[in-house]
């Protein structure tokens, strides 16, 4: 259930991109070729660009495409990379995305009852930043129950040490 979610919203955040692109490359030509261009795309795009990092940090997780030290975690069992990703997910994950969705409540709903703006330009939106932040930590939380479940599973299933090269996910 928690990779079904994570991958839909993966995939809208691919195409968020194209949004980020638009909105945000295309402010240098038209600001300085031809004078134009506007402060709410730039922060319209500011918005989508934290979308797409803030939201689709859980796809990269579901996917396991996230930077990792992998001195001597390719070696291990498939049993020992559950362990490791098990205590990974419950000693620091779940603690710290915990402690910032718990202090990033009251800050969020005191930003969309004031529909707070940009502190730079004043244009409106910034609150969705603040959205974002909770988004972003719920949907962290939902993918590592599923891997704290999957890697249980590994724990608790059948032997398959003699397969080092297999991954939990």
């Amino acid at each position: 259930m928690a990779d079904a979610i994570v991958d839909a919203i993966g995939r809208v955040c691919a195409w968020i991109v194209l949004l980020v692109i638009g909105a945000l490359f295309a402010q240098w030509p038209l600001r300085e070729l031809v004078g134009g261009g506007h402060i709410l795309a730039n922060d319209w795009g500011q918005v989508a660009h934290a979308a797409v990092f803030s939201l689709g940090i859980a796809y990269a997780m579901r996917w396991d495409g996230h930077v990792r030290l992998d001195v001597f975690y390719q070696r291990l069992s498939l049993r020992g990379k559950a362990l490791v990703d098990l205590a990974g997910s419950a000693l620091f994950v779940v603690p710290w995305a915990s402690i910032v969705l718990w202090y990033s409540i009251p800050t969020t709903v005191r930003s969309i009852a004031a529909l707070e703006q940009f502190p730079e330009t004043w244009s409106p939106g910034y609150w969705m930043l603040k959205v974002l932040l909770l988004a972003f930590t719920s949907l962290l939380l939902l993918q590592t129950a599923g891997h704290i479940a999957r890697d249980i599973g590994v724990l608790l299933g059948p032997a398959a040490d003699g397969d080092a090269a297999a991954s939990p996910r």
